[in-house]
């Protein structure tokens, strides 16, 4: 099992997000803590296997994956406001 990291600017963006989004992104980080790569896609051109973006609609979510620290780092959220 994987650790959630969120800095304060993070946890702000997810704090503000309305309930379906919010609710969305706090699924995801749930899963991604028992098996990060399991969720989303690679992201950039080449699968590092360190980041990793799941998207789904107008919400993003972009992770690191710390395998010597066991941590799952938030390093974006993002919501469009669409649906």
């Amino acid at each position: 099992m994987f650790q959630l990291h969120i800095d304060a600017e993070m946890y702000r963006v997810y704090k503000d997000l309305p309930e379906r989004p919010r609710g969305l992104v706090a699924t995801v980080l749930l899963d991604a803590l028992a098996d990060p790569r399991a969720i989303g896609e690679p992201y950039g051109d080449i699968d590092d296997g360190l980041m990793r973006l799941w998207a789904a609609g107008d919400l993003a979510v972009v992770l690191l994956i710390g395998d010597e620290t066991r941590k799952v780092t938030v390093l974006s959220i993002a919501w469009a406001g669409l649906e």
